[in-house]
């Protein structure tokens, strides 16, 4: 099964903000840089660590963090300057060995998270009655077609959602929604180019089946 993930949302400004690490190029050829997510606080370094499926809590407390430069265009653009960032302190974690800094958890190298950390990295499972409206940013899509050009997408797929409004057991989570024939309505593509290309959000009806989302009906919320 071939996937196809059409574009990536992101939240409230939630750009990964990476470092670089460059690797050798070939005879004849400029050397390849790819960019990877690090940072520094008081010298020392964090590395990106997983994709989060629910938020963690926060302190409120700030702490400046340095993002190195980075260039992975291998010299055909102008490279991203280092820059500084406010990164979170973690409700649950001491900062000495992790922080949150626009929607990724940043562990310091030589440092673990704790184990109840894990239920961060985990998507829940559908465990409601009859069906809930869900709302949320849309991350991505995935299923066995071929994403057209226009915009055009063919059931069975997957969309990826982060929710912001709905049931409370799964704000704050990242959900994958599956989208069959059965749904009514479908995303169009005026709904992928306009939303999952810029940004935006669905509303779906959502049931369980077995431990699954499944959308009964799914639209764009702008």
């Amino acid at each position: 099964m071939r996937s196809s993930r059409l574009a990536v949302a992101l939240l409230a400004g939630g750009v990964l903000l990476a470092g670089c690490t460059g690797t050798g190029g070939g005879e004849g050829g400029g050397g390849e840089a790819s960019c990877a997510a690090v940072l520094e606080i008081d010298g020392r370094t964090y590395l990106g660590h997983g994709d989060l499926r629910r938020e963690p809590a926060v302190t409120g407390r700030n702490l400046e963090a340095l993002v190195p430069g980075c260039d992975d265009t291998g010299g055909q653009d102008d490279p991203e300057p280092a820059r500084t960032a406010r990164a979170q302190e973690l409700a649950d974690v001491p900062a000495a060995v992790a922080v949150l800094l626009d929607g990724s958890v940043y562990v310091r190298e030589g440092e673990d998270l704790p184990p109840a950390a894990r239920a961060w990295f985990d998507s829940p499972t559908c465990e409601h009655a009859g069906v809930v409206e869900l709302t949320g940013a849309w991350l991505g899509v995935t299923g066995p077609h071929e994403a057209q050009f226009d915009g055009d997408i063919r059931p069975p797929y997957r969309i990826e959602v982060a929710v912001t409004a709905g049931q409370a057991a799964y704000l704050g989570t990242t959900l994958r929604l599956q989208v069959t024939a059965a749904t009514d309505p479908l995303l169009g593509p005026d709904d992928v180019r306009e939303t999952l290309w810029t940004g935006g959000e669905v509303s779906a009806r959502v049931r369980c089946d077995g431990d699954r989302f499944v959308a009964t009906a799914v639209r764009s919320a702008g």
